[in-house]
């Protein structure tokens, strides 16, 4: 219990480091890249079509400040996700669809009701098991669609993450087993539980759950 508890004060820190650093990426390096943007098509206008090579050097180096534009977006999206601020739901939607738009695996969100209200470390816990989850379907599912089930229970939170690829025998060496006992070790330590279905050439789902806040973990210690 000492080292669980060690282990969940050392991933909030992490998390908080995390959220440091995405934020002054965002604010000090976009801020920095959208300016020399502006520097750049300003000068472009001057120069107009007067000088050719010129010309065509500023377009490429806006392309370059662009694309480094994205590239930062993406350092700062794995680092926070922006969406965690606005909700546990609406971050797992950007989830779905980023994650649809990457591997071209089909990726569904089901959300029954309002938005799910958690504090932001248990939120960022979960969000990250789902992360995790769609992780192991790129790497070892074999899925050509996926469905992320969220829904809110009278104490729990619960997600849903179910593949249509190759499933596994769970406990038999399967090759995620590593990243299924960090969910797990994730999950206990704000007193959730992960569970794993699986069947070779059926599919795999992940069920995890977690609840609202320290007193239901306390209510079911007791």
């Amino acid at each position: 219990q000492q080292l669980r508890a060690l282990s969940a004060h050392l991933e909030s820190v992490r998390e908080e480091e995390r959220r440091r650093i995405a934020r002054e990426v965002h604010d000090e390096l976009g801020q920095a890249l959208t300016a020399l943007r502006m520097d750049v098509s300003m000068l472009r206008v001057h120069v107009g079509g007067q000088h050719a090579d010129l010309d065509t050097r500023l377009h490429t180096m806006k392309e370059l400040v662009d694309s480094t534009i994205g590239i930062v977006r993406h350092i700062t999206t794995t680092l926070r996700p922006a969406a965690l601020d606005l909700g546990l739901t609406a971050a797992i939607e950007w989830l779905v669809q980023d994650f649809g738009k990457r591997t071209g695996i089909r990726c569904v969100l089901e959300s029954h009701g309002s938005d799910v209200i958690l504090d932001d470390s248990r939120a960022t816990a979960l969000f990250r098991m789902v992360q995790e989850s769609l992780v192991n379907v790129v790497k070892h599912a074999q899925a050509s669609r996926v469905t992320v089930l969220v829904r809110e229970e009278l104490d729990h939170v619960c997600v849903e993450v179910a593949d249509n690829g190759v499933g596994f025998m769970p406990g038999k060496g399967a090759p995620q087993s590593f990243g299924l006992v960090g969910m797990r070790e994730r999950a206990l330590m704000i007193g959730g539980t992960v569970e794993i279905r699986s069947r070779p050439g059926s599919g795999t789902v992940v069920w995890i759950c977690v609840p609202h806040s320290e007193e239901t973990m306390s209510k079911e210690e007791t």
